[in-house]
């Protein structure tokens, strides 16, 4: 019986084909990490500002990833997180508590409201999983300037946060989050607004220590040839390549996304996986056809 290989663009542990990388939940993601769309640059930019992060014992601090639609910024977050999380531990002896709360609001809401639903969720979250050592803050949970206020005392004093907030396109809510983050806690917000200078600088304005700012940004062809090598090297005498050129064109004609690439080439290989008779490499054709026969479903990830 013949053995079908993997898809080498599949996320392990992930049903979605354009699920981020999130070594959070699953550490063998950590090795699929590929250094496109500046997101290594700004991995060790984020490592760098949190190399000694004793000073959060008395301080918070926000981290804004800025970048396009499918750029990278969640799976940027989810490692910048995972690497944070280990850092505190051994050069702050801060036990760091990570809280997703990406889903905890919805984009039609006002923001007054976003935001009482984000912490309602957060304070959620931090009472079931016994986080909390006092419950005042759980209290007032419905009452997010109480509860923020109160948050730092609740928890242990070993006890740090790291927050994933819900992607904005605000800039005043990114300005509050600046306000809002307290004693040993990180907040992550992801934005696609095009952040100018003075906006910047109103955040920067905003809290007690100026936000951490990291930028993502599109694919070039190089990268995009980088980002399928990798990926299919494990299995590189098993399936056919992608023909440099493949990448080259698709990415001559218009913008396109990491997140695009690695769904239209899961796609493709969820289908040469299991042929009987293999091309000797992936061209543009492949993946052109392949794209207008799933045109409704890639819309969804562009720009």
């Amino acid at each position: 019986m013949t053995t079908v290989p993997e898809n080498p663009f599949a996320l392990p542990g992930e049903v979605r084909d354009n699920a981020p990388l999130n070594p959070l939940r699953h550490e063998t993601h950590l090795g699929l990490y590929v250094p496109v769309d500046n997101t290594q640059g700004a991995f060790e930019e984020f490592c760098d500002r949190f190399a000694d992060p004793g000073y959060l014992r008395l301080d918070g601090r926000l981290v804004v990833t800025a970048g396009g639609r499918g750029c990278g910024k969640s799976s940027l977050i989810n490692r910048c997180a995972h690497w944070l999380q280990d850092q505190m531990r051994t050069a702050a002896q801060l036990t760091a508590v990570v809280v997703d709360v990406t889903r905890g609001s919805s984009i039609a809401e006002s923001m007054a409201a976003r935001r009482a639903r984000v912490y309602a969720a957060l304070l959620d979250k931090l009472y079931a999983n016994k986080t909390l050592i006092h419950d005042l803050a759980y209290q007032q949970r419905h009452s997010p300037d109480e509860a923020l206020r109160t948050l730092p005392n609740c928890l242990d004093e070993h006890c740090a946060l790291i927050v994933l907030l819900p992607s904005t396109e605000l800039v005043d809510e990114l300005v509050q989050y600046t306000q809002d983050v307290g004693q040993r806690m990180v907040f992550f917000a992801e934005t696609t607004a095009e952040l100018s200078n003075d906006h910047r600088l109103r955040m920067d304005q905003a809290g007690a220590i100026p936000p951490v700012h990291l930028q993502v940004g599109r694919l070039d062809s190089a990268d995009a040839g980088v980002f399928a090598s990798e990926r299919l090297h494990p299995l590189r005498d098993v399936l056919p390549p992608v023909a440099k050129t493949a990448l080259e064109e698709l990415i001559s004609r218009r913008l396109v996304s990491i997140g695009e690439v690695q769904r239209l080439l899961y796609g493709v290989y969820a289908q040469l996986r299991v042929q009987s008779v293999l091309p000797k490499e992936v061209t543009y054709q492949h993946i052109s056809d392949h794209y207008v026969k799933h045109a409704a479903d890639l819309l969804e990830t562009r720009p």
